[in-house]
């Protein structure tokens, strides 16, 4: 079987796993037929033969698609099969399992303008500010520059809105934030950067979480000091 045919077949897998919870164990061996890519997919922990199924999750798509793009499949195509609300649940997921307490979809007002950020991950002092991205082929440089330099107005606009948004964001006790805006994306490369922005392929992003302390200084980052509650519930502000 050639590269693009196991593409195929493994997009047809992602495309049955959105209809079905489970897939059986001799369903997917006759959508497969090839027994070098089966031996992969069983390899890769796609497929328990003890249990003789394959079981829909989120992470199971993602990796998935990401093996579909190592055989060369189309990665608008494959986007067209995963939501932006997927990578948003994955990265709240991975933030979460490197203990970051997570807000999804924060929505926020500040000098009269609404932002909503995608994931917001925090861990005192770091809030990270998370945004799930598919991109065209087409253009592909110039759209991540823009996707970047809108995640920096974003991350800009929470560090102005925290002395009063801080205490409903759970920040209580933290005396000052580390604001740093990050873009999650299908890309199946290494971590990147645009303007100080980190681009993190989504199978990347436990290690590049893991390893953030060896990469504060390459990120765009914002600090900002926070108000003071007193025992009689007044603000005051840090000097």
């Amino acid at each position: 079987m050639y590269k693009k045919e196991k593409a195929e077949t493994v997009i047809s897998i992602i495309k049955r796993l959105r209809e079905v919870e489970t897939l059986d164990f001799e369903e997917l061996k006759n959508m497969v037929e090839d027994q070098e890519l089966f031996d992969l997919l069983t390899a890769e922990g796609f497929v328990d033969p003890a249990k003789r199924k394959i079981n829909f999750n989120l992470e199971t798509r993602l990796q998935l698609s990401l093996v579909a793009l190592k055989f060369g499949a189309d990665i608008e195509k494959i986007c067209k099969l995963l939501s932006w609300k997927e990578f948003e649940a994955f990265s709240r997921k991975v933030l979460e399992t490197n203990n970051f307490f997570c807000i999804q979809n924060f929505r926020f007002g500040q000098n009269q303008k609404r932002y909503e950020i995608d994931v917001v991950g925090l861990k005192n002092p770091l809030i990270l500010c998370v945004d799930s991205k598919h991109y065209k082929k087409s253009g592909k440089n110039h759209m991540l520059r823009t996707y970047c330099k809108k995640q920096i107005e974003r991350a800009e606009a929470l560090s102005k809105a925290l002395p009063k948004t801080f205490l409903k964001m759970g920040l209580w006790g933290w005396r000052e934030a580390k604001i740093i805006p990050l873009i999650v994306t299908l890309l199946a490369e290494g971590v990147n950067f645009s303007e100080g922005v980190p681009i993190v392929p989504f199978f990347k992003l436990n290690s590049f979480i893991m390893d953030l302390p060896n990469y504060l200084n390459q990120v765009y980052r914002i600090y900002t000091k926070l108000p003071i509650i007193t025992q009689l519930g007044k603000q005051n502000q840090q000097l």
